[in-house]
């Protein structure tokens, strides 16, 4: 059946209200028909707003060519408590919010997580910021709560069967606050099911690159996320049969790959994560049937892949990990380990990984770490160049068993 397909382009984004209420006017258009495309030309579309993509919309650039390019931060101290399940939030300042603004509702100095609270401003009364949905949690004055306009740059809730195609999303990594993952991130997905993320890259966004959370059936092929605030990529939250493949997760703060909680069924495949202040890969608390195999992971501050310290029955189990390239991955401080395994990880097949180190103190590399309460762990075919220990049963070589 055929549907509907807006152009977009940047001069007409200079609608009154800029690029963002131009495209997410267009995105509502096509919604409202049933779906369809909204085509963004090349060019560079200054966003100050989220973009909230709707069940049935293509999002669609011209790959490497089409930017959306994250404004500076605003933000704003409470003038009042904001309590769970409140609908509303005041501020000191309201005139940075226009009506229409997206925002996140927040502590100053850490995310909360889950309890973080992104919203639509549908109305002001004074200093009142009225929202479109209740708090997730309550922010206190004394915790020096704020609002803030650093919320994601694409985001889909709730809905299903979407495609974000080929778009730059340049984020504004000196923005002050970091955007944690469990609400926020450069392209960020809740509660959504049936989603392609192709062609698309998040660069110097301070937060995670692309997060998504409780979603099914997400496939992210031949992306790029490189040099965010946070973690490259960020599953979670009881996601399940995700696909991540062909994309390269580079040069960020934090983990390049980072598997959250309860990420089941899913593969990770032909994806690079180089030079990630912390692991190539995470993976942890009940992901499980998982396939990680034919990535490099390589120059990572922390591990190449990290098995987190779980107990039974959240250990990252039944998972196979193969034909991976995991290359000079550690530092003075964390330790030279190719994979670190830890908790009660068990029942989990390591098969024809390679494991390199050349830049390394000849003594302290080691090729895999099994740590005391891991068992039926299967190692074959594995390759240890330059391993001073090729299994250790500590994440440093002069820790006795």
């Amino acid at each position: 059946m055929d549907q509907i397909i807006v152009d977009v382009a940047p001069h007409s984004a200079s609608l009154p209200g800029g690029a963002a209420r131009a495209i997410q006017a267009a995105i509502d258009y096509a919604a409202r028909l049933g779906g369809g495309t909204v085509a963004l030309g090349e060019g560079v579309y200054p966003l100050d707003n989220t973009l909230h993509i709707r069940s049935g919309i293509r999002l669609e650039g011209v790959p490497g060519r089409t930017v959306l390019r994250q404004e500076a931060e605003r933000s704003s101290r409470l003038a009042a408590d904001a309590d769970l399940h409140e609908r509303q939030v005041t501020v000191r300042d309201p005139r940075l919010f226009p009506v229409g603004q997206t925002v996140a509702v927040r502590k100053a100095a850490s995310s909360m997580g889950f309890r973080d609270t992104v919203a639509v401003v549908i109305g002001k009364s004074g200093n009142t910021l009225h929202l479109d949905r209740e708090l997730h949690a309550t922010v206190l004055l004394g915790e020096d709560g704020i609002v803030t306009t650093q919320a994601p740059v694409v985001s889909g809730q709730d809905c299903e069967r979407i495609e974000i195609v080929g778009l730059i999303v340049e984020g504004r990594r000196d923005n002050p606050t970091l955007a944690e993952g469990c609400r926020n991130a450069g392209i960020y997905l809740y509660g959504v099911r049936g989603a392609s993320i192709e062609h698309c890259a998040v660069r110097g966004y301070n937060g995670d690159g692309i997060s998504y959370q409780h979603c099914e059936d997400i496939r992210v092929d031949a992306c790029e996320c490189a040099g965010n605030g946070g973690k490259g990529i960020h599953p979670g939250s009881g996601t399940s049969r995700t696909h991540i493949v062909n994309s390269r997760f580079d040069d960020n703060a934090m983990d390049g790959i980072f598997l959250c909680w309860r990420v089941q069924d899913s593969v990770v495949e032909r994806c690079t994560a180089v030079g990630n202040g912390m692991s190539g890969l995470s993976i942890g608390h009940k992901d499980i049937r998982n396939a990680i195999r034919h990535n490099r992971l390589s120059d990572n501050g922390y591990y190449g892949i990290f098995f987190r310290n779980e107990d039974e029955p959240m250990s990252a189990s039944y998972n196979r990990v193969e034909g991976n390239l995991l290359e000079d991955n550690g530092s003075d401080s964390m330790g030279y380990v190719g994979i670190r395994m830890r908790g009660h990880t068990h029942d989990v097949e390591l098969v024809a990984n390679r494991i390199v180190f050349t830049k390394a103190p000849p003594g302290r590399t080691i090729g895999i770490c099994l740590e005391a309460h891991t068992s039926r762990i299967t190692m074959e075919d594995n390759e240890f160049d330059n391993c001073a220990l090729e299994t250790h049963s500590h994440w440093l070589p002069d820790q006795e068993a």
